[in-house]
């Protein structure tokens, strides 16, 4: 395989442009993947709250709870562009539920984003390799 200085350094320009969007998408990753588990958390915390069974536990983060019964009908409610407002149970469900689809759906494109740059970024390194350049 005979190939130019030009192209190698293009094909190694590639490779390290291509592992700094990984990183960067890998991040966003991370961040949708907290947002969906906060979601999911604040359904489950309207279920409580509708199924009204008495005392109930709450977590209040960094893994401490407080115990107590709660007679809520309305949950203040972030609608987005930072407006809130009170809200039903239902409601108030639907939007969080709304929300976890959205999420849900930009954690699906990023994985499969990451994934085609994961396979361009191994086609890279095997042919890098194969010129005899390593450490990639």
């Amino acid at each position: 395989m005979s190939i130019s200085r030009q192209e190698v350094q293009r094909l190694l320009e590639e490779y390290q442009l291509i592992n700094e969007l990984l990183a960067s998408l890998q991040s966003q990753h991370a961040s949708i993947s907290e947002v969906l588990s906060e979601l999911t958390s604040a359904v489950d915390g309207i279920q409580i709250l509708k199924n009204k069974n008495g005392e109930t536990l709450v977590h209040i983060g960094a893994g401490l709870f407080v115990a107590g019964v709660f007679n809520a009908v309305e949950v203040f409610t972030p609608l987005g562009a930072g407006y809130h407002a009170f809200l039903d149970l239902e409601n108030a469900e639907r939007i969080v539920r709304e929300r976890i689809e959205e999420y849900s759906k930009v954690k699906t494109a990023l994985e499969e984003n990451i994934e085609k740059l994961l396979q361009r970024a191994n086609q890279l390194r095997d042919v890098l390799e194969k010129l005899g350049i390593r450490n990639v």
